[in-house]
């Protein structure tokens, strides 16, 4: 399965999210992917109702949803994608960590998608709930004590040096610490006023795919902003 099979839902949902209609939603409207764009947008008006409604409504429209998709696997492979895209991708408006770990609960589960398919869920369900704003940094060989602005990047993406230059150069981060994660594979970028860390463990807390990507860790160690992309 493509991972993020998508960026046409994240722009869709990127006009917001509305407030009505979540529980009965999928009494109403059906699994037809014949049209795939029609059915991909009827998603991301779910995925919009979802993450606005109270948790436990919209958690049990998701459940209704999976009810349904198991009734046809091709549908599921398509769905399932679409979740991806639009509870756990950053750039959704809609990234949620509850409905993202109740699809992937459901996802395993429901013995429809074999343990190769739904471990990279897991392993993203597992990414997701790290650096929250608010809670404690999960950042390996970082120690607490100044504020800091970590930008975490992908040694081999040419335009990861362009992040570390265009933070470095922002005003806002003139006189914090700043400090970048690499992964994968390449050579160590020479950017000044960085601090660069190597780290075996980063990539168990930290998603390759998403980078580059910068949050902002407080002085006792909390998280004080969440993930940002560098590069819009």
């Amino acid at each position: 399965m493509k991972y993020f099979q998508t960026v046409v839902l994240c722009l869709a949902l990127l006009t917001g999210c509305q407030t009505q209609g979540v529980s009965s939603f999928w009494d109403t409207h059906s699994i037809d992917y014949s049209d795939i764009r029609a059915a991909e947008d009827q998603f991301a008006h779910f995925a919009e109702l979802a993450v606005s409604a109270p948790q436990e409504e919209a958690l049990t429209a998701l459940d209704r949803l999976f009810d349904k998709l198991g009734q046809d696997p091709v549908a599921y492979y398509i769905y399932a994608g679409w979740m991806d895209g639009a509870f756990y991708h950053p750039l959704s408006p809609c990234r949620n960590a509850a409905l993202y770990g109740k699809a992937v609960e459901r996802m395993v589960a429901d013995g429809i998608l074999g343990e190769e398919e739904y471990h990279p869920f897991l392993q993203r369900r597992e990414w997701m709930g790290y650096n929250l704003e608010g809670t404690q940094a999960v950042v390996p060989g970082l120690s607490p004590g100044t504020r800091t602005l970590v930008l975490v990047l992908d040694l081999g993406c040419p335009s990861c040096r362009e992040a570390l230059e265009k933070l470095a150069a922002d005003p806002q981060w003139r006189d914090v610490k700043k400090v970048a994660i690499g992964l994968g594979y390449g050579p160590e970028p020479a950017v000044p006023a960085w601090e660069y860390i190597s780290s075996e463990n980063a990539s168990a807390v930290f998603d390759i795919h998403l980078t580059p990507i910068y949050f902002v860790v407080a002085a006792d160690g909390t998280v004080e902003r969440g993930y940002t992309m560098a590069l819009s």
